[in-house]
């Protein structure tokens, strides 16, 4: 299906797998995944997303997302008749992905300083319904770090230690967080 037609027909959709690109983007051929995590795959994506504009205010947009890696290029944003591509950072404001992924990465995807609750709900969201919690309560995690608040990082990098973090950073930023509050890990 189409792009554009694919936007327009699926509004509620998150997630649509991209089948085919080219140069014209709105003939790109998607499919559109009913999910409301993305899970991990070795396939190129466009999800639903937010660009934090610099005084608050928050534009729905799309992102691109390529897995495993997690890597995004572009934000894209659909006016029901055209879409218009940029590339992430020459965006003004900040641009987090709006869809949980189950797939270990960098979690500045989800992580806005203008308004860091954004991706945390995005996050939270995630976490109640994904069956393995560990990958999306890291990228809480260390969000929740960022911004200084250690207790509910401690709380989120515990998730992740007994379920199975992805690696053994976890443990130290679990400990590095009940430090900061005072307590003694053990």
């Amino acid at each position: 299906m189409e792009l554009i037609q694919a936007l327009n027909d699926f509004p509620d959709i998150k997630i649509f797998r991209i089948e085919s690109d080219n140069d014209e983007l709105a003939k790109w051929d998607v499919e559109p995944i009913d999910s409301p995590i993305l899970l991990e795959s070795d396939d190129y994506y466009l999800v639903k997303a937010k660009n934090i504009l610099p005084d608050g205010k928050v534009i729905n947009c799309y992102m691109d997302i390529c897995l495993p890696e997690r890597i995004n290029d572009c934000a894209y944003f659909f006016d029901g008749e055209g879409i218009e591509k940029n590339y992430s950072y020459d965006v003004e404001g900040e641009v987090i992905c709006a869809v949980p992924i189950d797939c270990f990465g960098i979690y500045e995807l989800f992580y806005s300083k203008v308004n860091p609750e954004v991706g945390i709900d995005v996050l939270k969201a995630g976490l109640l319904v994904s069956q393995q919690k560990h990958i999306i309560a890291e990228d809480i995690g260390y969000i929740l770090r960022d911004e200084g608040r250690f207790t509910e990082a401690a709380e989120m990098f515990q998730i992740s230690v007994d379920e199975g973090p992805s690696s053994y950073f976890i443990f130290g930023e679990l400990a590095e967080c009940y430090q900061e509050i005072g307590e003694i890990c053990l």
